[in-house]
Formats: C-alpha cells, structure tokens, sequence
C-alpha cells in the first residue's frame, strides 16, 4: 500500500469517528433535552397540583397541609422522574378522593344517606327504648304520675328522640363545601318508624 493510500485510509477513519461522535453528541442532546421537558412537565404539574389543594382547603375552611420535605435525589435522573410522575399520579388519585369527600357529609362521608340517618335515629331509638322500659319498670300506673302521666311520658320520648335525630343530621350530615342553604337528604318517614316503634318494643319488652 501507497503512502497515499495509506492516508486515504486514515482519512476515511477519522472520519468515521467524527461522524460516529457527533452522533452520540446528538443522541446526548435528544436525551438532554428530554429530560428537560419531562422536568418542566412534572414541575407545572406539581405547582397546579398544590394550587388545587390549597383551593381545596380555603373552600372547606380547613388549614392546608404542610408541605413534605423533598427525598434525596436518586443516582439516575430516569428513575427519578419517573418515581416523580408515580407521585404526581398518586397525589392526582388523593386529591380527587378529598374534592368527592369534602363534598360529602363530614361523619361518615363514604356512607349513603339513608344508611347514615338510619344509624342516626337508630341510636336515638335505642336510647328510647331504654328510657321508656326504665319508666315502664319504676313508674306505677297508680302513682302521682297516674296513667295519663305514664302515656305522655311513653308518648314524647319517642318524639323527643325524632327531634333529636332530626337535628343532629343537620349537624353531622353539612357537608364542608356546598350551599349552607341546601335541603339536606333526612329521611322523615325512617326517622318516624324506627322512633315510633319504639313504643311498641318497650311494651313486648317491658310484658315478655
């Protein structure tokens, strides 16, 4: 071989090495700049993530939560971004849960309303019944109090436990955000069964 083809064959060489580095420059630069939007990205998202919450926590008058000091940074940015897109899909996943929450009764939020007021005039109706066999078993028909006395007092626990029943779901069952106007969902006719009966289960009780 020629010393001109010598250098031809170096020539050629180099330029293959140049062309193969300016290809991985450029694959670096691809990869630079991915990792810039996806940073970009996952930022935006995370300022409107906290600027939902901290709404979130105005409109149901409740203090906004503290804010988590950030984890130590991983080895490789991939996976670290990644982790980031995981935790905004979580925090995303939360905040929707706590908009459906705040929208719903503070006690017992997850419940349906009829099963929440049931529960409601089923304390009070137990408390009924409790009351009135306590007066069924001390209270003499012929004592000051008389028979007409017995009856009135059978009579008004149980539309004392309504009332009460009446307005601790007022109470218990305002949501956080929504209008402080609206008709709450009380269940009347459940209300007058379950403390109506009372009556009748102190009686079987009070005579079994």
């Amino acid at each position: 071989m020629s010393a001109f083809d010598d250098y031809l064959a170096q020539l050629r060489r180099l330029d293959e090495a140049r062309r193969t580095a300016d290809e991985a420059a450029a694959r670096t630069a691809t990869v630079a700049e991915t990792l810039g939007q996806r940073t970009q990205r996952i930022a935006e998202q995370a300022a409107s993530q906290r600027a939902a919450v901290d709404e979130l926590a105005r409109a149901a008058r409740t203090a906004p939560p503290q804010r988590a000091a950030a984890p130590a940074p991983l080895a490789d940015p991939n996976a670290e971004l990644a982790a980031a897109e995981q935790d905004l899909h979580t925090a995303e996943a939360e905040l929707e849960d706590a908009e459906y929450l705040a929208h719903r009764a503070p006690w017992l939020p997850r419940w349906r309303a009829d099963e929440r007021n049931g529960l409601v005039y089923g304390v009070f109706a137990l408390a009924c019944v409790l009351v009135q066999l306590f007066v069924l078993r001390t209270v003499r028909a012929d004592g000051p109090l008389g028979v007409f006395g017995l009856a009135a007092i059978l009579i008004a626990t149980p539309l004392a436990a309504f009332c009460l029943g009446w307005l601790t779901i007022g109470v218990a069952s305002r949501p956080r955000i929504g209008d402080e106007h609206a008709k709450l969902e009380r269940n009347f006719r459940l209300g007058l069964v379950l403390c109506g009966s009372t009556l009748i289960v102190a009686c079987l009780g009070f005579f079994s």
